[in-house]
């Protein structure tokens, strides 16, 4: 444990410390295994001292989920190496080298074990018997079952099973913890934000079963949820919504103008768009409305991108739905477009015009989102 502490009283960033806590505190403890008969009882009380000095550090939300720090980061977890687990896989690892090594030494120990009834390689044996899979496998299936509990809570559960693969780039999705480039305690803020861990209104009456009010505090009509406040509340939508909209709009803006060489500012949040960049035969508009034969209300997509060469225009639309929200929202801007190219006003000014739809699918200190354009996902 002193060397967890000094790991978590470090600047790291929160994935490096994770990583850390793997590579100089956990080799203490797995040295022991293949020696000492620990109890189950013994792990998952060090496991759960491990937890509580991440939430001492503020690396750990105390109401986000306990499973998914045990997660890989590129599924949507926070990459934390669970002893219970380790322990497991270390001692059938030591059983499969001892069983299967041909040495006339191992025989020799191989023979001394069976011999005085190891404890160590009986508690093996009987993991492997129970699991019923190889050693190189037992790692994933151990892996597979922490994250179907995770997926299986009601409440911590909601975001991975709102993840639609047909949607949504769910390793894109997840990049900002695979990189975890910010603090450990912004991390852990946003994993609880996700895991409807954040004590709400709604939360203090339904889960704490304090005696409070629901309802949201701004607007008085709705239960306040994590949904409701970050995409739902009317109250927040008049000002709020509309700046974290614009400023989506002008990240994904300023990548586009620096990745068709317009010239841009040296940070996104400095970039203020033009109603018109061009470069060549290139042309990006900003915030344009397009006049179309049929009525259109919602006639001004976010950034129009007109190919002179390929006879092309992408209309890109922005939406920042919440995650149970954004099918809805993709079929309400695909009949806003529905008939694009039999427009014949539409066709005149950019050509064939092919519409993409922009969704919400995560966001850190920069932003993370998707294209989705009819059934295919791409990154941007």
């Amino acid at each position: 444990m002193r060397r967890l502490r000094l790991v978590l009283s470090t600047e790291l960033s929160a994935k490096n410390k994770i990583q850390e806590t793997g590579s100089l505190a956990l080799p203490v403890i797995k040295y022991n295994f293949r020696i000492i008969n620990w109890h189950q009882e013994k792990l998952q009380k060090l496991d759960r001292k491990t937890r509580k000095l991440l939430t001492i550090h503020g690396q750990h939300h105390p109401k986000a989920d306990v499973d998914r720090l045990y997660v890989r980061r590129k599924q949507g977890g926070r990459g934390l190496m669970q002893l219970e687990a380790a322990h497991a896989v270390e001692i059938t690892n030591l059983v499969d080298y001892v069983d299967r090594k041909e040495d006339p030494l191992i025989q020799v120990v191989r023979t001394h074990k069976q011999n005085t009834n190891s404890a160590v390689l009986q508690t093996a044996r009987c993991l492997k018997t129970e699991v019923q899979k190889e050693t190189r496998k037992m790692k994933d299936s151990i892996e597979e079952k922490i994250k179907g509990r995770w997926h299986g809570k009601r409440m911590h559960g909601q975001l991975p099973r709102n993840e639609d693969e047909k949607l949504v780039d769910i390793e894109q999705s997840h990049r900002w913890l695979k990189s975890g480039d910010i603090k450990g305690e912004t991390e852990s803020t946003i994993v609880a934000a996700q895991d409807q861990a954040i004590s709400t209104n709604y939360f203090k009456n339904n889960v704490l079963k304090e005696e409070t009010e629901s309802k949201c505090q701004l607007c008085k009509q709705h239960e306040e949820t994590i949904d409701h406040l970050t995409s739902g509340c009317p109250i927040l939508a008049k000002n709020e919504y509309f700046m974290r909209h614009d400023e989506v709009r002008a990240h994904l803006h300023y990548s586009i103008c620096k990745a068709l060489g317009i010239e841009t500012t040296y940070k996104w949040y400095t970039h203020m768009p033009k109603p018109l960049c061009e470069d060549g035969d290139v042309t990006v508009l900003w915030n344009q409305a397009v006049h179309t034969d049929r009525e259109v209300r919602a006639n001004k997509p976010g950034i129009i991108i007109k190919n002179k060469i390929e006879e092309t225009c992408t209309l890109i639309d922005v939406a920042i739905p919440a995650d149970r929200n954004a099918v809805k929202r993709k079929r309400k801007s695909n009949n806003n477009w529905s008939n694009r190219n039999s427009n014949e006003k539409l066709k005149e000014k950019f050509g064939n015009c092919t519409r993409k739809t922009l969704d919400r699918v995560t966001t850190k200190d920069s932003y993370t989102w998707n294209i989705t354009h009819n059934t295919e996902s791409i990154a941007v």
